[in-house]
């Protein structure tokens, strides 16, 4: 009976109906445990290029307090306020290109250039000029010579500039985030004769297992004006969620193509996320003025979907509790740039963009580094990242 059953054309249909059900039910778990798997971005483009850290970074200074103890956790109650912040145009990324506005003259050429590798007081004359941040600025070097000095074009009377060897710098990271929140964070400046990188790396959770991991890297070429990045890459994991890739191209100075493959114009200056900052120190160094109460800064700032002007303002000097002592840095904080068009966190959203604000103290008796930088959304959503401990770089070659 069953058999006669299946030969009847209502038996074979009833048992194709049920093959297909299978089949979909099949397919249809299949597409499920895809859309829950995280996805994996595509392979970095960038290759780290290798560093030994073989030495603390000297100070051309005595600290003027005692060493600052490790950062204690905070309790669950809600950080204070952060301090005001200017508003700036837009995301947190660097422009890039490099509009400089120097209130007072720079320096004579006879003022003698600071050696970064030179013992500490051994340059007379005004404070000295420390070289670019560790694990964001690049070492000037050409073929014949990897510490070849370079005084940048429309500064010639300012002092020489020496691009450090690989630095690396570790910070704390203490924020608010819909509640407290704790981590860790590194900057490594590396560089191999005229080609630089800049690694930003930061950890929000426990060390072995953060919640979210974001490590943004700048690459390019060192230039008698700074650095000229050539690729950027933004690559962020995350427990919950999906990893993503940002990936920026600069084919030449005049250009950058963004994440979605189109091709936006550029000034020559134009700087990307991680840049920026190694770029402020060269500027910074190379002419001393810019470092004095309201001095500024502009570049070009290329985002994973825009290009902005940016600007930096140098505000008060203050002293700042480091692992070597307290310090006196100089705070450089965000404000609208000249040409800048001001826009609505509406327009900003549909651009692809977030309201971000990064200020940053440099700290000149330590070859310029930034011991502090402070990102800011708003005063509901920040991180604070302080140097946890000395410096370290890579040998002379």
């Amino acid at each position: 009976m069953r058999g006669a059953r299946l030969r009847s054309p209502a038996g074979w249909r009833l048992a194709v109906l049920v093959l297909l059900v299978v089949l979909l039910h099949g397919l249809a778990l299949d597409g499920l445990r895809q859309a829950l798997a995280p996805a994996e971005p595509a392979a970095p483009a960038i290759t780290r290029i290798d560093a030994t850290y073989t030495r603390v970074v000297a100070q051309s200074a005595a600290p003027t307090g005692p060493p600052v103890a490790p950062v204690a956790k905070r309790s669950k109650r809600r950080p204070a306020a952060a301090p005001p912040a200017a508003t700036p145009a837009s995301d947190a990324a660097a422009d890039t290109s490099v509009e400089i506005t120097v209130s007072e003259p720079v320096p004579a050429a006879s003022e003698p250039a600071w050696d970064p590798n030179a013992a500490p007081g051994s340059v007379a004359g005004p404070p000295p000029v420390a070289a670019a941040p560790a694990a964001s600025v690049p070492q000037m070097a050409d073929a014949a010579s990897a510490a070849a000095a370079v005084v940048p074009e429309g500064a010639a009377s300012g002092p020489a500039f020496s691009w450090p060897v690989s630095t690396r710098l570790t910070y704390t990271l203490e924020g608010w985030y819909q509640g407290e929140v704790h981590g860790d964070a590194q900057v490594e400046w590396l560089r191999d004769g005229d080609r630089y990188q800049v690694h930003l790396d930061v950890s929000i959770g426990p060390r072995l297992a953060p919640l979210v991991a974001r490590r943004m890297s700048s690459e390019g070429r060192i230039t008698p004006d700074g650095l000229r990045p050539q690729r950027y890459e933004q690559a962020t994991r995350q427990i919950i969620g999906r990893n993503r890739l940002v990936q920026l191209a600069f084919p030449d100075e005049r250009s950058v193509r963004l994440q979605d493959g189109r091709l936006s114009a550029t000034r020559a200056d134009v700087q990307d996320t991680a840049s920026q900052f190694i770029q402020m120190v060269f500027l910074f160094s190379t002419r001393p003025a810019l470092r004095e109460k309201g001095g500024r800064v502009e570049f070009d700032l290329a985002l994973p979907h825009r290009v902005r002007r940016w600007a930096y303002e140098v505000g008060d000097t203050l002293p700042t509790a480091t692992p070597l002592g307290e310090l006196e840095t100089f705070h450089v904080r965000p404000v609208p740039a000249r040409d800048s068009v001001a826009e609505t966190p509406g327009e900003v959203a549909r651009s692809g963009g977030s309201i971000l604000s990064a200020q940053v103290w440099y700290a000149p008796t330590l070859q310029m580094l930034p011991v502090r930088i402070r990102i800011e959304q708003d005063a509901e959503t920040w991180i604070d990242l302080r140097l946890s401990e000395p410096p370290r770089q890579a040998a002379v070659p």
